[in-house]
């Protein structure tokens, strides 16, 4: 009878010890998003590498794609994260243009912008140091240093709780890198490999798996909304456009993602 009792202790505490790793593991109901489930997937393709994909199939004139300055960062945290990460695309296509003061004007308004979330103190050593590269045109440390900046931005609003501000940043600078590369198929309907201009489908895939990963409140803002039906839209006709996608999904592309920069950014 002891030993019959030692046995169904020892089954209880079992079962109790397993139910308690079953709560702590990722998949589990009550599990909650980490700081490695923002870190940047390192088989994605990386902006840098998209933009100089896009650059070998033609002569660029990245210049001509600038925007103007962003606006003053509102009190809405949801619309400056979004801009923020449109920002360091423009960061990257500065670095395409080889183009010193347009870049240090482009870190002046991430440093702004990062204020504004809570992080200014954190990355301005760091914002100074690359703004001191682009000064003397050492550029493949710049671009090194864009993002390492980038990754740092995520981890630190994931480190505040701010793991939806960290995908929007993410996905605003994807949106507006998708501006700028539809916009140099556009001024070259010769260029065959149209799928470039969005880097792959498994790339939309991605950032639209980040977005349902936000929650659902932050995903019925109006603005995110209109973010998230987008990325759907996009997904939808790359998929079915095949191998050899038409010059009007190109089109297409261009017309629904400057709309939703322009609406979210309030930029042009």
């Amino acid at each position: 009878m002891i030993t019959f009792r030692i046995f169904l202790t020892l089954a209880f505490l079992a079962g109790a010890n397993f139910l308690l790793q079953a709560q702590d593991k990722p998949g589990s109901a009550k599990a909650t998003a980490t700081e490695a489930d923002f870190e940047p997937i390192k088989q994605r393709l990386q902006p840098a590498d998209f933009l100089d994909s896009v650059g070998q199939q033609t002569k660029t004139l990245w210049r001509r794609l600038y925007r103007e300055a962003p606006p003053p960062p509102s009190t809405d945290r949801l619309r400056v994260a979004f801009t923020l990460g449109g920002i360091i695309a423009d960061c990257y296509l500065t670095l395409q243009a080889s183009d010193a003061q347009k870049f240090k004007d482009t870190n002046q308004d991430v440093h702004t912008y990062v204020k504004v979330l809570g992080m200014g103190e954190k990355l301005s050593p760091a914002l100074l140091s690359e703004r001191k590269m682009a000064e003397t045109e050492d550029w493949m440390n710049t671009r090194r240093q864009v993002g390492d900046i980038q990754v740092q931005i995520e981890k630190l609003l994931v480190s505040q709780k701010d793991e939806d501000l960290a995908v929007l940043v993410d996905l605003g600078m994807w949106m507006r890198l998708f501006e700028i590369t539809t916009s140099v198929f556009q001024n070259n309907p010769e260029l065959n490999n149209r799928t470039l201009c969005i880097g792959s489908k498994a790339l939309l895939d991605d950032l639209k798996a980040r977005y349902d990963k936000m929650s659902e409140a932050t995903r019925k803002n109006e603005g995110v909304t209109h973010l998230g039906s987008t990325l759907d839209l996009l997904q939808r006709h790359w998929e079915s456009a095949g191998a050899h996608p038409e010059q009007d999904i190109v089109d297409l592309t261009h017309e629904k993602v400057a709309f939703l920069m322009g609406r979210l950014t309030l930029m042009r």
